[in-house]
């Protein structure tokens, strides 16, 4: 009897426990997960981009884009408390301007303090060398290059007076993923205050086709009104438009 009693009052010790156990206690950090959705609001300079509608860049050249489209991968979050990278695996998306649904990218993460947002714009080397593929990678897309085995990672088509091609066009299809003309770039947005990502959140992203001319090296229409294989302008436009991607804001709505 004497060592049932001991059995009996540990039994029911733990039953006490669990039952004032409030709910979630106990739970290790990085266990909940959150969605987060990135909004990719394009604009030309400070104004939204419209599709044919009339904007100026910095070199007084005026111009309407009729198509802007871009791959974005590798999304990844910097973890100020764990100092890890959350990346999103296997996850590939083409950004379309005229396509609101393509500029809204939902992903789920640990719930925790973040203070960084990365991505690649583009496709990586792997999916380049793979052959065509499927979804937002299918040919059909209009972003592939049949006659070279690659992926164009960013486009920019319009229409400019400046422009001296037929038509007045200009034509920006940005590729390659090797060597040193890749034109694969990281992009690393900080954001403006450290956050805590504790339920579901949006981050607003511009995004500035204006900076396409004079983000880091300047090219004018006039100068350079088309781009349409791998090289050292390709790489030059790229570097370019690395730089149109800010976050605006974060919010719960």
């Amino acid at each position: 009897m004497a060592a049932v009693l001991p059995s009996l009052l540990l039994h029911l010790l733990f039953g006490l426990v669990v039952l004032f156990t409030p709910p979630g206690a106990g739970k290790v950090y990085g266990q909940h997960t959150i969605s987060v959705t990135l909004l990719f609001e394009h604009t030309a300079g400070t104004q939204p981009l419209e599709l044919d509608k009339v904007y100026t860049n910095s070199f007084s050249e005026s111009f309407s884009v009729s198509k802007f489209r871009y791959y974005i991968s590798g999304i990844e979050f910097k973890d100020t408390i764990t100092g890890k990278d959350h990346l999103v695996k296997d996850r590939y998306f083409l950004i379309k301007e005229g396509d609101k649904a393509s500029q809204s990218i939902t992903v789920e993460l640990p719930q925790g303090k973040y203070h960084r947002l990365s991505f690649l714009v583009g496709v990586d080397s792997i999916k380049n060398v793979s052959g065509a593929q499927s979804g937002v990678l299918d040919p059909l897309n209009g972003m592939f290059w049949t006659w070279q085995s690659g992926y164009i990672m960013a486009k920019l088509e319009g229409r400019s007076p400046a422009s001296p091609l037929q038509h007045r066009m200009f034509e920006y299809h940005i590729g390659g993923y090797s060597g040193g003309h890749s034109v694969l770039n990281k992009i690393s947005l900080p954001f403006p205050e450290k956050a805590i990502l504790s339920r579901e959140t949006f981050l607003h992203i511009t995004v500035d086709v204006n900076k396409w001319f004079d983000g880091v090296h300047p090219l004018s229409i006039a100068a350079y009104p088309a781009c349409t294989t791998t090289g050292k302008l390709a790489k030059d436009f790229s570097e370019n438009y690395q730089t149109m991607f800010a976050i605006k804001d974060i919010g719960t709505q």
